[in-house]
C-alpha cells in the first residue's frame, strides 16, 4: 500500500454515499444507495454496506486508508454526542451515526479509527473552498438548496464550527417576521420554508399549479426554463427569500463569495439568474454588492469532497483547510 486516502461519508434526504479522498481532493471508489428515511435500521444497515464495499475497493486497488473517516450529514448535528437530528430525515434522529461509522470501519480495517462530523451544509462549503467554485477564497458561504437548505462557511480556510457543530444553519435564518411554518421543525419565517424545493412546489399549488399531478421541484424548474409565468413567480419569490438569507450571512460575516449546489440550484439560470438579481436590489453597501454567487463546480462530488477534506483536516490537526 503506498497512497494514502480519507474515507468519506455524505448522508442527505435523498442518498446515502461514501467514498476515498486523497489529499489532492481526489475522489475513488465512491458508492451511493437511496435513504430510507423511516427505519433507522435499513440506515445502519446501508452505512455498513457502503462502508464495507469502499474499504474493500481500497484493499482491491492497494490504497492506504487513514484512522479518521469524515462524515457530512443533514443537520442539526450535535458534534460532542455523535448523533444527528435532520429536520427531513426522521430515521436519522437521535442516531449514533459517529458511533456506527467509526465501529464498522475499524472492524474492516482491523485496528482503532475515529470519525468526524459536520453538518452537510459545512462540508460543501469546504469542497467548494477548497477544489470548487471558490477556490482559495477567505470568506465563504457554501449553501445546498434541495429538499432542505444546508450551508457552511469557511473563513481563513477553516470551516466555523460553533459550539454544537451547527454554524452556518441557514435553513433556520429568518426572512419574514411570524412568517410561513417550516413543517418538520415548526419555526416561523426561516428561509426554507419559503426557497426550498418542497416549499416552492407547495407554494406553486396553492397557486393552482399542476393541480393532481404527482409533480416535483424538477418539473417546476422545467416549467419556469419553458416560460411558464406561475412557475417563474413562485422561483422568483422562492429565490428573493434566499437573497435575503445571503444578504444577512455577507453582513454578519462580510462574505467573499456564496456557492449554490443541490438539486434546485442544478436547474441552472432559471434559478441562478433571479437569485443573483434579488441579491443586487437587496444588497446597497459595496462590500455587500460584490460578493460573487456561484453554481457549484461539484454538484455530484462535494458532499463526499467536503467530508474527505474535514478527515484530512483532523489528521492535520489544525482545521485548516485548502492548502
Amino acid at each position: 500500500m503506498t497512497t494514502t486516502h480519507v474515507l468519506g461519508i455524505d448522508i442527505g434526504g435523498t442518498k446515502i454515499a461514501a467514498g476515498l479522498v486523497g489529499e489532492d481532493g481526489e475522489l475513488t471508489a465512491a458508492r451511493e444507495v437511496p435513504t430510507d428515511a423511516g427505519d433507522p435500521a435499513a440506515v445502519a444497515r446501508a452505512l455498513d454496506g457502503l462502508v464495507d464495499d469502499v474499504l474493500a475497493q481500497a484493499r482491491e486497488q492497494g490504497l492506504e486508508v487513514a484512522d479518521v473517516v469524515g462524515i457530512g450529514s443533514a443537520g442539526p448535528v450535535d458534534t460532542r454526542r455523535g448523533t444527528v437530528h435532520p429536520v427531513n430525515i426522521p430515521s436519522l434522529r437521535g442516531f449514533g451515526l459517529v458511533e456506527a461509522v467509526a465501529g464498522r470501519a475499524g472492524a474492516v480495517l482491523g485496528r482503532p479509527v475515529r470519525a468526524e462530523l459536520a453538518q452537510d451544509g459545512q462540508c460543501f462549503a469546504a469542497a467548494e473552498q477548497w477544489r470548487g467554485a471558490a477556490a482559495g477564497a477567505p470568506a465563504v458561504l457554501g449553501v445546498v438548496v434541495s429538499t432542505g437548505i444546508g450551508a457552511g462557511v469557511v473563513l481563513d480556510g477553516r470551516v466555523l464550527a460553533g459550539k454544537s457543530g451547527n454554524a452556518g444553519f441557514l435553513s433556520h435564518v429568518g426572512v419574514q417576521l411570524d412568517g410561513a411554518v417550516l413543517e418538520g421543525s415548526g419555526a416561523r419565517g426561516v428561509v426554507e420554508a419559503y426557497a426550498s424545493g418542497p416549499s416552492m412546489v407547495a407554494a406553486a399549488r396553492r397557486r393552482g399549479w399542476r393541480p393532481g399531478e404527482d409533480a416535483d421541484a424538477k418539473r417546476l424548474t422545467a416549467d419556469a426554463a419553458g416560460g411558464d409565468p406561475l412557475a417563474l413567480a413562485v422561483i422568483a419569490d422562492g429565490t428573493r427569500a434566499l437573497a435575503s438569507s445571503f444578504l444577512s450571512a455577507a453582513a454578519l460575516l462580510d462574505l467573499t463569495d456564496v456557492v449554490v449546489g443541490g438539486g434546485v440550484a442544478s436547474a441552472g439560470e432559471v434559478v441562478m439568474a433571479p437569485l443573483r438579481a434579488a441579491y443586487a436590489e437587496l444588497a446597497v453597501y459595496p462590500h455587500l454588492a460584490d460578493v460573487r454567487i456561484s453554481a457549484s463546480r461539484l454538484p455530484r462530488t462535494s458532499g463526499l469532497v467536503g467530508a474527505g477534506r474535514l478527515g484530512w483536516s483532523a489528521l492535520a490537526g489544525d482545521g485548516a483547510l485548502g492548502r
